[in-house]
């Protein structure tokens, strides 16, 4: 994007200082509004309590017993073990109660207005707005706040929704709203971090960013800015009377660099966006957190390295439908691990020692969270951890450790009252209190008298009954006595305060009914009662102890909830732990692998060698492999001692294949259409190492791509060339070291849109002679930004005072390193006179060009390519697939080769990238190009056109161990390729790939069966007149934009089936633009 310098309009920096007291001093003067005198008695609102014989969890794992909690105007005046209430304190016990800090949600996304687009300093880009604050708008609604106090939370980190850079968080405690003459009382934190989020355009609108690349690219260059912003800031306030005041950018103020700025938390929705949001915050040396996705564990070593801290969603996948053969065979191990991992995700994260809060959002139901913490406990998160998730942790991550998270001196009094303990299924949350306020959850039952009790019937020690209370939340008793083998039921039960009365029905002598009355002392009742004779008598009865869970009980019984023998707690727990695997390998899925293949030295004998070099066909050849390099080629060697041999007799080897055009593992879209130029997205930024593509095109002997950008703009992102190191552990350790920089441009029907339908017919440019224009424009901006950056790299010191560097503009920057020759253009093409056109272009600012992609009028101009260009990368045998190519002919690449034009084959496509050797054997077909030239066209071509053929491309000493053996003749269609070596790693083996079938196989069978063993879960019906969810807490329904996308799709999607077309195979010739708003 161009720097956002040379598009915003500016205002005075003084006049943003004064409106910003202005707004801060109205803010203020709202905050002391005094309150209007009371009209009767004076309320009295006490502020000071004393909550007396609780115990209490100070923090995580620090625990004290019969503990007193003193507690004034909203702090936290002391806390410790026996201490009397004090005087004048309203004393609450809750003696036989568990009392924990406040829980903190890391995370709740609301609403809160944009700034006017409009306004001066506004960003040029209306996603582009950090200036706003989650404070701004109405935050939670009093609905939402009681929903978060039902779950123990009493604080909670807002964040703006929507945008890329969405504005500035804030912490809040979650009591009642307050009201307007109270307005921000309840930020703890007003500045708590800047949210940032790679979030895209929906369907149907046209504008920047549409891509996830085309995010990270706006992100870059809007920091960037930010940067360069506050140099100029400095700048002037050191000199101001050497130049001109700063234009206003109150987005890029709200950014600038400083000690004082909080950390930006990006929102990422997978574990690579995870890894993208680290890297950008390293390159511009940010403090950063991320709001995660759950899926960390899938990646889980680079997001340990990558060391920034996690907010995670418990958002666990629904269970797969596994019911049907027709759902068992469409569901994915990916899918099915996923399920399966996904409660592990925080135990997992904690034992690599990464630093994680947990929040609510993203969970389709908020008020599933807390079962879905004990499921995470469950697969072995310790408690204290998840304590720690909760409290301290986020505490500290927002900025309000000296506030909030422990019940200490000094502390907001958040607190949260349980009986029981939190985690427990049955206990429960009876109060929250906030910022010293208490909110009763759940009040406590009148009567505690549920459980097993031991009667004496008479004074003298009658005969004896065991009684059995039963409730159901505190009410509707009843009561069972058996008397030896004697078991009478009660009806008729009335509790009054703490008197009971209730009826026992006997039928056995004496028959008839027991009268029983009895007082509530604690654990004893003290009681008369009449028999059915009408004799009175006294009763007592004592609590009993919990009784001891039998030792042969079967697997799913649990020991009574007061049971306390530790030992017997910890040996139900053992028995609940699911069964998970531990270990899952790279990538995450089917084929992983548990490390990176071996690089041993290997000798492989016996084979016709194809080098694609200067010793040509070698039959009966080896090959020597020593540290990832061919160390010798050629018929007469011999093995060298303790090295891996592979007799390749009958079988043939060859360079790696190479495809020059690739769109591969490229994730969040392959355009950035929005636009007509956007060289400032790097395919690089989004590579996907988990595409399962790579693993097929594996196996078909490939070991490099040149991932492109797609064609649905003049100047399209930069390339990304990759080798395809299935496994590795982060998508940094797939690009070619040493290989050049490149950049799509592209010419024709794709880029003047004429195949985009009637409401894409207004960017420019709309015709050819505007595709020359624009690009011969965009090269002319480069070379005077080239030439400003250069001027100022001459310019003594003394000359630089005062002055600023130009703004570094990502887009002019990448067309400059073209006009430098440092960056290779690949350019979609078809026709001869636009490739014509982009020759006489390349002769004008002097550079020379890297390949011309499809290019299938190149046989009418293959001189001009051959003065032009390092050569053609064209498609094998594709014609009349639309008007555009109505001249192509399969013997196009025979012909440029003819002329002396460096020649490839390309793909395009994943599939025909799985079998690029026969793609080669087509130029012999077609063309009458010789067996070892045609090889060439996807070996030493490709790797010369990108600028690798010292390292790769041919079987020659000294280059990597790139290799590919093949079951015969690799231009055969009926050779297969036996195993592929990369760096000399094996990657693919027929072995190998058997062994990854069976394990698949018996993962998958693992998995299913399992889930048929718990059973599909049960939806539970709605009740008539049940009330709304809470705010938030329903799944969010999907935006006006996402609803048209999923809709278009699907018409087209139904479209291709009816036509009899896969919708998922690629569309020739299309280069990308088919996923022009893919996600």
């Amino acid at each position: 994007m161009p720097s956002i310098l040379r598009r915003a309009g500016r205002r005075s920096s003084a006049l943003a200082a004064l409106s910003s007291t202005l707004a801060l001093a109205a803010v203020i003067g709202a905050a002391i509004a005094q309150p209007a005198p009371p009209n009767g008695p004076r309320p009295v609102d006490p502020r000071w309590h004393a909550l007396t014989g609780a115990t209490v969890t100070t923090r995580p794992g620090e625990t004290i017993e019969n503990a007193t909690i003193v507690i004034r105007d909203g702090v936290i005046v002391s806390v410790g073990a026996g201490g009397a209430a004090p005087n004048g304190a309203r004393v609450w016990d809750v003696s036989g109660l568990h009392v924990y800090p406040g829980l903190i949600d890391a995370h709740v996304p609301v609403d809160a207005p944009a700034p006017d687009a409009k306004a001066p300093g506004a960003h040029w880009n209306d996603r582009v707005i950090p200036q706003r604050s989650a404070l701004s708008g109405p935050g939670l609604s009093d609905k939402d706040r009681e929903a978060f106090r039902k779950l123990g939370f009493t604080a909670a980190a807002i964040a703006p929704k929507g945008g890329v850079f969405r504005g500035s968080g804030a912490v809040i405690t979650l009591g009642d709203s307050p009201s307007e003459s109270e307005a921000g009382v309840d930020a703890v934190n007003s500045r708590a971090f800047h949210e940032v989020s790679f979030e895209t355009r929906g369907f149907g609108d046209a504008s920047y960013p549409g891509s996830q690349m085309g995010a990270i690219a706006l992100i870059r260059q809007t920091l960037s800015d930010a940067q360069w912003r506050a140099e100029d800031v400095s700048s002037y306030a050191a000199h101001p009377g050497s130049r001109s005041r700063p234009m206003p950018a109150d987005a890029l103020d709200a950014l600038r660099p400083g000690v004082d700025q909080p950390p930006l938390l990006f929102d990422v929705s997978n574990e690579l966006e995870a890894l993208r949001a680290a890297k950008i915050a390293r390159e511009f040396d940010r403090k950063a957190m991320l709001v995660g996705s759950g899926l960390e564990f899938r990646r889980l070593d680079a997001i340990k390295e990558a060391g920034v801290a996690l907010i995670v969603p418990l958002n666990f996948p629904e269970t797969p439908k596994v019911q049907t053969q027709a759902e068992i065979e469409s569901v994915g191990l990916r899918e099915l691990m996923t399920w399966e991992q996904a409660p592990t995700n925080p135990r997992r994260l904690d034992g690599a020692g990464v630093t994680v809060a947990l929040t609510t959002d993203k969970l389709r139901k908020r008020e599933d969270f807390m079962k879905n913490v004990r499921r995470a406990i469950e697969h072995g998160l310790p408690e204290d951890r998840a304590l720690a998730m909760l409290t301290t942790v986020p505490a500290r991550l927002l900025g309000v450790e000296d506030r909030l998270g422990e019940i200490a001196p000094g502390r907001i009094a958040n607190l949260i009252v349980v009986k029981g303990t939190l985690f427990d299924e049955k206990s429960e949350l009876r109060d929250v209190w906030v910022d010293g306020v208490r909110h009763e959850i759940k009040a406590a039952p009148e009567l505690d008298i549920d459980g097993a009790w031991t009667a004496v019937f008479g004074v003298d020690g009658g005969p004896e009954a065991k009684l059995t209370v039963k409730s159901k939340d505190g009410k509707e008793h009843s009561v069972t006595a058996k008397v030896g083998d004697k078991e009478m039921k009660s009806r008729a039960f009335r509790a009054t305060q703490n008197r009971i009365h209730f009826i026992l029905d006997s039928h056995d002598e004496p028959k008839g009914a027991y009268s029983m009355s009895a007082v509530v002392v604690g654990d004893e009742l003290l009681g008369t009662g009449t028999d059915p004779a009408g004799s009175t008598f006294r009763w007592t009865a004592a609590r009993a102890p919990a009784e001891e869970p039998e030792a042969d009980a079967k697997d799913g019984d649990k020991p009574a909830p007061d049971a306390d023998d530790e030992k017997s707690k910890e040996s139900q727990k053992d028995k609940k732990k699911p069964e998970v695997p531990e270990t899952f390998g790279y990538p995450f899925g089917p084929y992983a692998l548990d490390a990176l293949p071996a690089q041993d030295d290997l000798f492989i004998s016996n084979a016709t060698i194809w080098t694609s070099g200067p010793q040509g066909v070698i039959r009966n050849g080896s090959i020597y492999v020593k540290g990832g390099k061919i160390a010798a080629v050629g018929a007469d060697l011999r093995a060298p001692a303790g090295v891996r041999t592979i007799d390749a007799a009958g079988r043939h080897v060859t360079p790696g294949l190479i495809d020059a055009h690739s769109h591969t593992g490229i994730s969040g879209g392959v355009n950035e259409g929005t636009q007509a130029i956007t060289s400032e997205v790097r395919i690089a930024d989004v590579i996907d190492p988990d595409a399962a593509g790579w693993y097929r095109e594996l196996a078909g002997g490939l070991t490099a791509v040149n991932q492109l950008h797609g064609s649905a703009n003049p100047i399209g992102g930069q390339n990304s060339v990759v080798k395809i190191r299935w496994g590795v552990r982060h998508p940094d350790e797939m690009p070619f070291e040493g290989a050049p920089s490149g950049i799509k441009f592209a010419l024709g029907e794709n880029v003047k849109q004429s195949n985009w339908g009637e409401r894409n017919t207004t960017r420019y440019p709309q015709t050819r002679m505007g595709v020359e224009t624009i690009i011969a424009d965009a090269f002319t901006a480069a070379r005077d930004y080239a030439a400003r950056r250069d001027a100022w790299g001459r310019m003594s010191a003394n000359d630089r005072r005062g002055q600023l560097p130009p703004a570094r503009d990502l887009e002019l920057e990448a067309l400059a390193e073209i006009l430098a020759g440092e960056r290779l253009v690949h350019c979609h093409s078809y026709r001869q006179d636009e490739i014509l056109m982009l020759c006489r272009i390349a002769e004008r600012f002097g550079f020379r060009i890297g390949t011309f992609q499809h290019v299938l009028e190149g046989y009418k101009v293959a001189d001009a390519i051959k003065g032009a260009a390092i050569g053609g990368s064209s498609f094998s045998d594709w014609w009349a697939y639309k008007f555009e190519v109505i001249d192509a002919i399969p013997e196009n690449g025979a012909i440029m080769h003819e002329v002396g034009v460096c020649v490839s084959f390309n793909s395009d496509s994943d599939e025909l990238a799985r079998r690029m050797n026969t793609e080669a054997a087509k130029a012999v077909k077609y063309g009458g190009v010789s067996p070892e030239e045609a090889l060439k066209f996807v070996t030493i071509n490709p790797a010369k056109q990108l600028g690798i053929e010292k390292m790769t491309g041919s079987l020659e000493v000294g280059k990597d161990a790139d290799l590919a053996i093949w079951s015969g003749d690799p231009l055969s269609a009926f050779s297969r390729c036996e195993a592929t070596f990369i760096d000399g790693r094996e990657y693919f083996s027929l072995e190998s790939d058997r062994a990854h079938r069976q394990r698949i196989t018996a993962e998958r069978h693992r998995i299913i069966q399992k889930i048929l063993a718990e059973g599909a879960p049960k939806k539970p019906a709605k009740k008539d007149g049940e009330a709304p969810k809470p705010d938030g807490e329903a799944k969010p329904e999907a935006s006006p934009a996402d609803a048209a996308l999923a809709e278009a799709i699907m018409e087209r999607n139904l479209r291709l089936l009816r036509s009899g077309a896969d919708p998922d195979a690629h569309r020739c010739g299309e280069c990308g633009t088919l996923d022009l708003h893919a996600h």
